[in-house]
């Protein structure tokens, strides 16, 4: 058995903490009675036929304060930068139950995380449960996924972040349950269970009444059907994927019929977006480095749409006088596009006219003959072109095929040669059109892969002596024949339970295989895949993807690609940052310009900012200038900046007790309250009527009255895309966006969400919303809960001593140091996090560096190679004194400083170049490893001095604007750094030409802290 890799998990991601102190962040202090010990984790006692039953709930039963709520949501947004955010008020779901379930309604706040696939989404909403466990004694959480895929992928991620979590909180870990129908007792044992609980559930499985869910059971005897355990719990819902899983009205009443406290909806590109508080955007994710970059190979047939796709997937014999027929699955011209799916043809039919594509009009496509007999099943064409089942098409649909494999192993076998001594294992996945191209005896895509891995392999040393059928595997969803009982693979698109049965088999298969296909004791790195692998699967290192489905495919280039964009781990399971290695290759059977375009198209219509455009691969790569590369300048520039240095702090720790002391004195630690609330439920009747049409405006009527009595009428005028929601500021109104106003004699208009009214017509429609009638807040009483030892956590957490830290809690101030016995958990996190601050500060502040004799090893080769490629970075040229004739840029201030400043002292400087982002500077944990921009060389007109300077390039020279405090840090302890290396260290604008000229950075550096 090959040995199973294991993948590490860091847990100093910034961005993920970030997301999950967002969320947590968001109810300090918005849960009431959370301070008594009686209702603490929401623990109460229930009878069941004479026996007590103990129940677990997350709600004690005073629920949430929204005042509190919204107050933190608004700051937590505006932290985040989600500035439109904050003009919205607390938006709550409120709605019916599960019709012929529950007549109850339910209203709970969901909240909305997105996350750029491929950062790890599952990863932030697991350690999130941890927190919310840590910080307020929550323990029943419940996961709401769409399909088995995702089902079959959290539970694995659960499984390979047990051990990570366990130890990063110092906790037993959590139960996670599947939850099954057929298992119904487990039910019991969820509600009931003291520790960590969180059970995964598809939507499909209580999203309708007949469920089992909602059916007596006798392994659940008593007066509770099974679905009312969950309701005790009162639990904390994630909905995986939310766009999928409650995208209908129906899907959303199953969820309240759950009861939620609270839900938080996580997913990288949601359709509604209630109560965002944390985005990280495609963007954001290429922007940060956080996800693979993208160059596409482009293949496409020359004159392709005069040779049509056909596959003749069955012949069909008549019962009586009725014709022959045959199914086939070709391209048919819809809106404007090709878009595949099956016709059925019978003896004379046109090609060209079923299809309605009129370039297949004389082209000999008239259907000559249909035969079922002992030569096989086959279609033939006037034309004389013949079609037969399993796979078989034209030729030219074969050679392109045949191109996109080949290309596929080239690139996998040349990146594993170059990957080989980072000990990272590459992998590749094929997208096919049919199964059974894969599977059947004449399978033409797995003999074309045989044929090619073959022809290749000879020439890369790690694939020679390795047969293909040891280096692929298909991953398929299967179904057992009733005859023979044998298992065959087949085409599935999840639409019927027993599809989804095989699909979820398919899954279980190759989430057990996934860390094995990334080690190298384990010899398949070429996967094969059909729909069933879309969603809910994918593999750090899977670098190349090749698209044998058809151009026009199903699947969205985004699910595709999405399978690939999470960063490459090594040998030992740790991830690897670096972006020359991290490059997703797409081989498309589209052209660039048409995959990027569509790509592209596909963020905007998600109302998405795009990430950068994916690199054509076959743009040339940067070249590095030898002559510059061995010059002395280069050599001895270099030479001083590989010298090790060493450093030291020389903490006071006087001060920093003192400092500390200060921040956590005037910081705000969580309270219990008790709130009494009285609320209502107003029902609002809209009332929408189009009054007059002239040219493009329409007059429309906007009539709203309530149950409570009050009526408000009124009339707008509407153009072009108006959104009724935005100018009435009624969030009601979601949806009514003019899409279409017709005038002439029969006036109309139309709106995103499909209603259309005539002239004279009114739509209707109902909405129930919920008021607070009055509101009474008391503190709660100062109840003590046990505490453990904070001081020794705090020694792991932050490094200090004992008696540091020690001293740090006794001189806080007593109303402070005391909000640890009602809150022990709240207030650890919140003492950690302060420490932390003052000792990363400390450190930036009193650093000191020592220049050792000896250098570090740097592989120049490896750091600036003869040749770089940047997929997904903008390039610029260099001018002759740049390293590489092409200059990668991150930024407009980046291209300012190259085409300005640079280019403006083009001839007294020797040469420049940007750091490799392989290059770092080893600073203190607190503080972060330092990457800077650019080294240059210049020779000083007038003294003729050599100048050897590195300079960070920023929009402003204003330490204290710099946005970030870790980036402040960094540059603080650079100045020192450089300052030992003995080079000249600064950052500048792009503003500036003189950039070797020193700006106020070291006064204002000096008063940092």
């Amino acid at each position: 058995m090959p040995r199973e890799l294991k993948l590490k998990f860091d847990p100093n991601q910034q961005f993920q903490v970030d997301a999950v102190d967002s969320i947590v962040d968001l109810f300090e202090g918005a849960f009431f009675g959370l301070g008594s010990p009686d209702v603490r984790g929401g623990e109460f006692r229930m009878e069941r036929e004479g026996e007590v039953e103990e129940f677990i709930s997350n709600d004690p039963g005073f629920g949430i304060d929204e005042g509190a709520l919204l107050n933190n949501l608004h700051e937590i947004q505006l932290q985040n930068g989600l500035h439109d955010a904050v003009k919205n008020g607390l938006d709550l779901d409120a709605g019916h139950m599960l019709e012929d379930v529950s007549n109850n309604i339910h209203t709970t706040p969901h909240f909305t995380v997105e996350m750029e696939t491929g950062t790890g989404k599952t990863y932030v909403y697991l350690r999130t449960i941890h927190e919310l466990h840590r910080r307020f004694g929550f323990s029943k959480f419940i996961v709401v996924v769409p399909s088995v895929a995702i089902y079959e992928g959290v539970i694995k991620s659960f499984r390979i972040t047990e051990e990570h979590f366990i130890g990063l909180f110092g906790n037993d870990g959590a139960q996670i349950r599947r939850y099954d129908g057929s298992r119904l007792s487990d039910l019991r044992s969820f509600a009931t269970s003291t520790r960590l609980d969180v059970m995964v559930m598809t939507i499909d499985s209580f999203n309708r009444k007949a469920n089992t869910l909602y059916k007596p059971s006798e392994q659940l005897p008593g007066e509770y059907l099974p679905y009312e355990y969950l309701q005790k719990t009162r639990p904390i819902v994630i909905v995986d994927e939310p766009q999928s899983s409650i995208s209908t009205e129906k899907a959303k009443s199953a969820l309240r019929t759950l009861t939620p406290f609270f839900a938080l909806r996580f997913s990288a590109t949601h359709k509604e977006s209630p109560n965002l508080i944390y985005r990280l955007t495609p963007f954001d994710a290429f922007e940060k480095g956080l996800v693979k970059r993208i160059q596409v190979f482009g293949i496409t047939e020359e004159e392709r749409s005069s040779i049509p796709s056909l596959d003749l997937l069955s012949v069909k014999r008549p019962v009586g006088k009725g014709k022959i027929t045959a199914l086939i699955r070709t391209e048919v011209m819809e809106g404007g596009a090709l878009h595949e799916t099956e016709i059925t043809l019978k003896q004379g039919d046109d090609l060209g006219a079923k299809t309605k594509r009129p370039d297949l009009s004389g082209g000999g496509y008239i259907v000559a003959e249909i035969s079922s007999g002992p030569d096989g099943d086959f279609v033939e064409f006037q034309n004389g072109e013949r079609i037969k089942p399993a796979g078989s098409f034209n030729h030219n649909r074969e050679m392109l095929f045949r191109e996109q494999i080949r290309q596929t192993i080239w690139q996998h076998m040349e990146l594993q040669r170059r990957l080989l001594g980072n000990q990272i294992k590459v992998l590749s996945l094929f997208f096919i059109d049919r199964v059974a191209n894969y599977v059947a005896d004449d399978g033409i895509i797995r003999q074309i892969f045989d044929e090619e891995f073959n022809r290749l392999k000879n020439r890369f040393e790690h694939y020679r002596f390795l047969e293909p059928d040891w280096v692929r595997e298909g991953y398929f969803a299967k179904k057992r024949e009733p005859k023979t009982g044998a298992e065959v693979a087949v085409d599935t698109e999840g639409r019927t339970v027993a599809q989804k049965e095989q699909e979820r088999q398919a899954f279980e298969l190759i989430m057990r295989d996934k860390e094995r296909l990334l080690s190298f004791s384990e010899n398949v790195a070429f996967i094969f895949a059909h729909s069933a692998l879309k969603e809910g699967w994918d593999n750090p290192n899977v670098f190349q993807i090749c698209t044998l489905n058809q151009t026009v495919s199903e699947m969205k280039k985004r699910q595709e690609i999405g399978r690939g964009l999470r960063l490459c781990v090594n040998q030992n399971g740790e991830r690897v940052f670096n972006p020359e290695i991290n490059i997703l290759t797409i081989v498309a059977n589209d052209s660039y310009l048409n995959f990027a375009s569509s790509l592209q198209e596909e963020y905007r219509e998600e109302g998405l900012p795009a990430p950068p455009r994916p690199t054509n691969a076959n743009r040339p790569a940067a070249r590095r200038r030898d002559h510059l590369f061995t010059s002395d300048g280069f050599q001895k520039f270099w030479e001083k900046l590989s010298r090790r240095v060493t450093y030291q702090i020389d903490l006071d720790s006087e001060q920093l007790v003192n400092d500390a002391v200060r921040r956590l004195n005037e910081a705000i630690f969580p309270e219990s309250a008790i709130v009494v609330e009285k609320g209502n439920f107003n029902r609002i009747r809209f009332s929408i009527k189009l009054l007059e049409v002239q040219g493009e405006t329409a007059r429309i009527a906007i009539n709203r009255s309530s149950t409570e009595g009050w009526k408000e009428e009124g009339e707008r005028s509407v153009k072009g895309k108006d959104d009724l929601e935005k100018i009435m500021k009624e969030k009601s109104l979601r949806g009514f966006r003019l899409s279409e106003v017709v005038g002439g004699v029969e006036p109309s208009v139309s709106f995103g969400n499909g209603v259309r009214l005539l002239l004279g017509e009114e739509h209707q429609f109902e909405v129930t919303k919920t008021g607070l009638a009055s509101k009474s807040r008391e503190k709660g009483e100062k109840l003590h809960f046990p505490v453990g030892d904070i001081i020794g956590r705090g020694v792991n957490e932050t490094g200090l001593t004992r008696k540091t830290l020690t001293t740090i809690f006794n001189r806080m101030s007593t109303g402070r140091r005391e909000k640890i016995f009602t809150n022990p958990e709240g207030f650890a996190a919140l003492f950690f996090e302060k420490i932390e601050s003052a000792v990363a500060d400390h450190i930036a502040e009193n650093i000191t560096f020592t220049l050792q004799p000896e250098g570090r090893e740097v592989n120049l080769e490896e750091q600036f190679p003869a040749e770089k490629r940047f997929p997904q970075h903008e390039l610029v040229e260099g001018g002759e004194k740049a390293l590489y004739d092409f200059i990668q840029i991150d930024s407009e201030v980046e291209r300012r400083f190259v085409h300005g400043a640079l280019k403006y002292d083009e001839e007294a400087l020797q040469f420049y170049f940007k750091f490799p982002s392989g290059f770092k500077f080893q600073l203190p944990r607190f503080i972060g490893n330092y990457n800077p921009d650019w080294g240059i060389v210049r020779i000083d007109p007038e003294s003729n001095a050599t100048l050897e300077l590195v300079r960070e390039t920023k929009g402003s020279t204003n330490f204290k604007e710099l946005q970030f405090a870790h980036e402040k840090r960094k540059i603080a302890c650079a100045v020192k750094l450089f300052k030992a290396l003995g080079v000249d260290y600064d950052f500048q604008t792009d503003e500036k030409n003189n950039y070797w000229e020193r700006s106020p950075l070291h006064e204002q550096i000096s008063m940092y802290g």
